[in-house]
């Protein structure tokens, strides 16, 4: 065991920033008796208030609440901020870090006496956690025959689409892409994305290009692209998930005129009448899904407590279920956030039993202070799916960034090639891109795309599963464990 007289000996200005009546106080007096000055912070001030207090009152010590030093190394005008008489920052709680400042953690004892707390830093133990997470019954060859029979599909249903408004429908006659979205009544909005049509049309062999013109191909019959379609269909259900996902992008694949045209809306295929079904069986209950918000909510649960997390794009709360799970029983404060006051209502009444979730309108695309969200808020931030909706990533993720303590965690899972099925549907309700993905004419950033981000926006150290050899690998889905 270890007196706050013997934390405290040697110092000359001690800041104390704990209620006075009980720690704090017990730090003040052993302060006093050491010959130190104390100064008084209020505990609920401004950091950046806080800051002008060490550095006008030359703190050679502070005594702090572990949030409060987060909040702090966070602030701004830490940077601004003279802080070279301080030698030790004392503070209760969760690990925090306050740049070269040495910091010691505390527990508190019987009787005001307190232990510095034994250091702990749970990344090895939170990746083995990640890793133990592992799909039964599959294999990497039955998952790579889906991916390829699923292309095949997605492409015949392309192509027949063009095709019905008798444009490239001959090998011998060029197009030029222009003409080919004026033929088919491709609405302005869309152009983007009829054009990756084009462009994955011609890496795929299906089309050719002579010069800037693309050369038509043979008729596709309705019966052909059924065809292709069932066999995806039977691979699919044969475990890597429910039927109704594989209908969902052929009921989209049959509404492409509409969807071209603008006439028809994305989002009202995939929540049809305002229902989730659809969106339940996206994103709860197919493999990919399942293995990676169980390998989240393993990571979740190897942190400690308190814990506070944040989700961004909550959506349908997919994710969410399967970690509130993981922190039953647990000190932990769960911010569910999403841009839409739909699913907001949604995740309000199916997860009324979980007391420690709250809800809040949350836009990746706006600065956090203008939103409310003070820097240093959450130990952990997820982000399911969601990112890819953001219009610039780059800044969506040093917003994230700011959002954490040090040594935080950002969970992001993400799809991260061209996947021709997202073309056919949800790529015709996505916010235009304004980062890698506009400069490489892209749907979805690529897993290397991803880790230059996270680098780039401050990550120092991110895990990413599943590996090459993993049986999911060919979904080409992951998760992005980083730490600030």
């Amino acid at each position: 065991m270890t007196t706050w007289c013997e934390l405290l000996s040697g110092a000359e200005v001690v800041l104390v920033g704990i209620p006075e009546n009980g720690p704090g106080g017990d730090a003040a007096a052993a302060a006093a008796l050491n010959g130190a000055r104390v100064v008084f912070d209020d505990p609920a001030a401004h950091p950046a208030r806080t800051l002008a207090a060490l550095e006008r009152s030359v703190a050679t010590h502070a005594v702090l609440e572990s949030a409060r030093v987060a909040a702090l190394a966070a602030e701004p005008a830490a940077d601004l901020t003279d802080l070279s008489a301080l030698r030790t920052v004392l503070h209760i709680g969760g690990p925090a870090e306050f740049g070269e400042v040495p910091v010691v953690r505390l527990d508190l004892g019987a009787d005001g006496v307190v232990v510095p707390a034994e250091a702990h830093d749970p990344h090895d133990a939170v990746i083995a956690a990640i890793e133990s997470v592992q799909p039964a019954g599959l294999t990497r060859e039955h998952t790579a025959e889906f991916v390829a029979r699923l292309d095949d599909a997605v492409l015949s249903s392309m192509l027949f689409a063009l095709q019905q408004h008798d444009v490239l429908t001959s090998p011998s006659v060029g197009h030029e892409v222009a003409e080919v979205l004026t033929a088919a009544g491709v609405a302005e909005r869309h152009h983007a994305v009829v054009e990756r049509w084009l462009t994955a049309l011609t890496e795929r062999g299906v089309l050719a290009r002579d010069e800037s013109r693309v050369l038509g191909a043979d008729l596709v019959s309705a019966s052909t692209v059924d065809e292709k379609w069932a066999r995806a269909r039977r691979l699919w259900v044969n475990g890597l998930g429910d039927a109704a996902v594989v209908d969902y992008f052929r009921l989209n694949a049959d509404h492409l005129p509409g969807l071209m045209a603008g006439t028809e809306q994305a989002a009202l295929l995939l929540f049809p009448e305002g229902r989730t079904d659809i969106a339940d069986a996206l994103y709860r209950h197919t493999a990919v899904a399942r293995h990676l918000n169980a390998a989240v909510a393993a990571a979740v649960r190897e942190l400690g407590e308190p814990l506070r997390v944040m989700e961004i794009g909550a959506g349908t709360g997919a994710t969410s279920e399967v970690v509130f799970e993981a922190l039953a029983g647990r000190d932990a404060d769960y911010l569910f956030t999403d841009v839409s006051s739909f699913f907001l209502t949604t995740a309000r009444e199916r997860f009324a039993r979980h007391g420690f979730v709250r809800y809040d309108v949350y836009d990746a695309d706006k600065g956090n202070r203008e939103q409310g969200r003070a820097p240093g808020s959450a130990d952990v931030v997820i982000v399911a799916g969601a990112l890819n909706n953001a219009r610039d990533t780059d800044a969506t993720l040093r917003r994230i960034r700011e959002l954490l303590v040090p040594g935080g965690w950002l969970l992001v899972i993400e799809p991260t090639r061209e996947y021709l099925e997202i073309l056919v549907s949800q790529a015709f309700m996505m916010t235009a891109a304004d980062d890698a993905r506009l400069r490489s004419g892209t749907t979805f950033l690529s897993r290397s795309q991803w880790l230059e981000a996270l680098a780039s926006a401050g990550f120092t150290r991110v895990h990413v599963t599943p590996g090459d050899d993993h049986p999911l690998a060919p979904m080409s889905q992951y998760l992005f464990a980083a730490r600030r």
